[in-house]
């Protein structure tokens, strides 16, 4: 056995829990990338088992004029789900992000006025008339495999002001119910997912913790009927502490008549840099928490009904967030780092569909 191969097969060894594979299916294993991807980075994806890829839709991207002057422009994001289909990945895309046409700021949703509703209803037909079953691009795509988005995650990261100008769960929740009717109006057997919650927010207020908006969110009027899951990011330093969160979030649901309802690990990941913050674990730290953090949502995936989980990000991006210019499984250059390994164990992938990034004495 090479020096290489008997690598790979330790780290692979050290991924999975004996029955592992059977709890956290493969299919529910996915990406959250970070930065824009290519050809070359879809088929690695592939070659790595992967099967789901999370990626923005970002409404002050697509329309950054009024809709009454220019039509969306899909461009991006056709060529993402292109890309995508070619290599049998299915996107889950999140929409967020309101063009400054329509209000002030990015982070302002779009739900306090009628025009303000009005312009975002428009764009959810739109994405789902182009994106969805039968939909607009599949007709002019014939020979790509046919993966219509069936499932919207709607907003991201809401109940920090990072994504949300004065969070507020009321607000949120007639934006959750407005974005429902208007899916389902369009595809009745599409699911809504809402947006991923920043798991322990700091500074509350003007941020607002998970339970607390939660909980607020479904007293909403009607809002339950338009949602079909609730997305979590549970950041944290050890993988362990994910427990909490999760288990308060359940309760909160039973609470609510919504004990059925999954729960989607939409971003959960850590850097390979050694800090300074607590999501900065170094490279074997960082493969160390995958693996825990896999090997808990396994053991828990029925009890917790997990719906699916995505790891953030694919690959190293600089001048972002701290810890997430060092949060990929493969460096910016492509070359693997010791999280890839314990990634496609999970996965099934091929552990040398890329080199092994050479980090010296730092590794």
């Amino acid at each position: 056995m090479t020096s290489k191969l008997a690598l790979v097969v330790a780290l692979a060894a050290l991924a999975l829990p004996g029955t592992a594979a059977a709890n956290l299916p493969a299919r529910l294993i996915g990406i959250s990338p970070q930065n824009a991807a290519n050809a070359k980075d879809y088929r690695l994806m592939r070659e790595a088992g992967i099967v789901n890829a999370r990626l923005p839709m970002a409404w002050s991207s697509i329309q950054r004029d009024n809709r009454a002057a220019v039509k969306p422009d899909w461009t991006a994001f056709d060529h993402d789900v292109r890309l995508a289909a070619e290599n049998g990945i299915q996107i889950m895309p999140f929409l967020w992000g309101t063009p400054d046409w329509v209000a002030g700021d990015i982070a302002d949703m779009p739900i306090r006025n009628g025009w303000e509703r009005w312009a975002w209803t428009r764009f959810l037909q739109d994405a789902v008339r182009r994106y969805g079953p039968g939909g607009g691009f599949w007709r002019g795509e014939e020979e790509l495999p046919y993966l219509p988005i069936r499932r919207w995650e709607i907003w991201n990261e809401q109940n920090i002001i990072s994504f949300a100008n004065d969070p507020s769960p009321a607000r949120f929740g007639a934006l959750i119910r407005l974005s429902g009717r208007v899916i389902k109006r369009e595809d009745p057997r599409a699911e809504v997912v809402v947006g991923g919650f920043f798991g322990v927010p700091l500074q509350i207020p003007p941020n607002i913790a998970t339970g607390d908006f939660l909980n607020r969110m479904y007293r909403v009027r009607g809002v339950k009927r338009f949602f079909d899951g609730v997305a979590l990011h549970p950041y944290v330093g050890e993988a362990t502490a994910m427990r909490a969160q999760i288990l308060n979030m359940r309760r909160i649901m039973r609470a609510h008549g919504d004990a059925a309802t999954p729960l989607y690990v939409t971003e959960i990941g850590w850097g390979s840099d050694p800090g300074p913050t607590r999501w900065e674990r170094g490279l074997r730290g960082q493969a160390t928490q995958l693996s825990r953090s896999f090997a808990m949502l396994s053991a828990n995936r029925r009890r917790w009904r997990i719906g699916g989980v995505w790891w953030f990000s694919w690959a190293d991006e600089p001048n972002t967030c701290q810890f997430c210019s060092s949060a990929g499984l493969l460096t910016g250059s492509r070359e693997a780092k010791p999280a890839w390994y314990r990634f496609v164990a999970w996965t099934g992938g091929d552990p040398e569909a890329v080199p092994r990034a050479q980090f010296g004495a730092a590794e």
